[in-house]
């Protein structure tokens, strides 16, 4: 996000002006998304917890230093079960009080820029009541690119207590999305791609969007300074991940002018993971309502009973066919070589 100034120094037109425009809430909203030099200031003060959500294949090569960590898994796989859902209450509250976390310590978390795991685990300790929890989005990118330290030893804390105060406010159930398909006062955004909206790219038992009265597609990467900029460095047009970092605040207002501040957000995407990533930044922005649906498209779309606009269905008698070419192809294949 961009550099901020203090808000005390506002004029009384501009106040006035983010009060009608109903961005009121960026004024009181504590940030959530913190910068390299917010990490430096903070990391080593008493009471502050900085968690590496990488996976021990990336940590282990270096991390900044005072980190800890939650295991050998990514954070992201780490505090979900293997349906993909995250973990019953007591077992996140173990796994966090033995990494020596409690729910009153500020607890900023960080991976690879850009990366949706640490804003699931940024989500996940809002969720349990955590009530400083930050994300540091730029993560380890930007800190090596500042040319700061590193340590190949994670820093080692005595277990805790830590004692979850749920907020069920800031989670999304299926039961809950489906009472409230009509309800106008509830906005559902669809943080995936254009073509898993449209229905194009299948990746539940249909294909499709959830069919709500009050519904946006804003995919999460839009609030990237280059919303393409995955796609390039899988392409090696660019060699690093500059462009993920998120667009400055006007941008960002630009980009959710739709998304009512005023209003509750349900955001969601396929597995509930991209989708914390829009959370957190709606939550930087100053909306005060949001919750994150952990079920999304995979659950929902499997379920036939429940309404969805954009539907489509796999070609299984096409895959099958095309599966029977490929087939006929292999073996050919063998037999010319078994003939030289």
């Amino acid at each position: 996000m961009d550099k901020r100034r203090p808000w005390g120094i506002c004029s009384a037109g501009l106040l006035a002006g983010l009060v009608m425009t109903g961005w009121i809430g960026v004024v009181n909203a504590h940030h959530v998304i913190v910068e390299t030099d917010y990490v430096l200031k903070n990391k080593d003060k008493p009471g502050v917890i900085l968690v590496d959500a990488r996976a021990a294949s990336d940590y282990k090569k270096g991390l900044i230093p005072g980190a800890i960590v939650l295991g050998e898994k990514n954070a992201r796989d780490g505090l979900r079960g293997v349906d993909g859902r995250i973990l019953p209450v007591n077992k996140l509250e173990k796994i966090l009080g033995d990494a020596g976390l409690t729910r009153e310590s500020e607890i900023i978390v960080y991976g690879t820029k850009a990366d949706t795991g640490p804003d699931l685990v940024f989500w996940i300790l809002e969720y349990l009541g955590a009530p400083k929890a930050k994300v540091y989005h730029g993560g380890f990118d930007d800190w090596t690119a500042g040319k700061h330290p590193l340590t190949n030893e994670a820093r080692k804390l005595p277990a805790a207590q830590f004692t979850a105060k749920l907020r069920a406010d800031l989670i999304a159930t299926t039961d809950y999305v489906k009472k409230n398909l009509q309800n106008k006062e509830i906005q559902f955004l669809d943080s995936r791609t254009v073509k898993e909206y449209a229905g194009e790219d299948i990746r539940s038992v249909r294909g499709g969007y959830i069919a709500a009265a009050n519904h946006v597609n804003i995919p999460y990467e839009q609030a990237w300074k280059d919303p393409d900029a995955a796609k390039k460095l899988a392409e090696k047009t660019v060699k690093d991940r500059e462009g993920m970092a998120l667009k400055d605040t006007a941008a960002i207002r630009e980009l959710y002018k739709g998304v009512d501040p005023k209003k509750e957000v349900v955001a969601y995407c396929q597995t509930g993971i991209r989708s914390t990533q829009t959370y957190a930044v709606l939550r930087e922005a100053g909306y005060q309502k949001v919750r994150n649906y952990d079920d999304s498209w995979i659950i929902y779309g499997a379920n036939p009973d429940l309404p969805a606009n954009n539907v489509t269905y796999f070609d299984f008698v096409k895959v099958n066919a095309a599966l029977r070419r490929l087939d006929a192809f292999e073996k050919r294949i063998e037999e010319l070589a078994a003939k030289k």
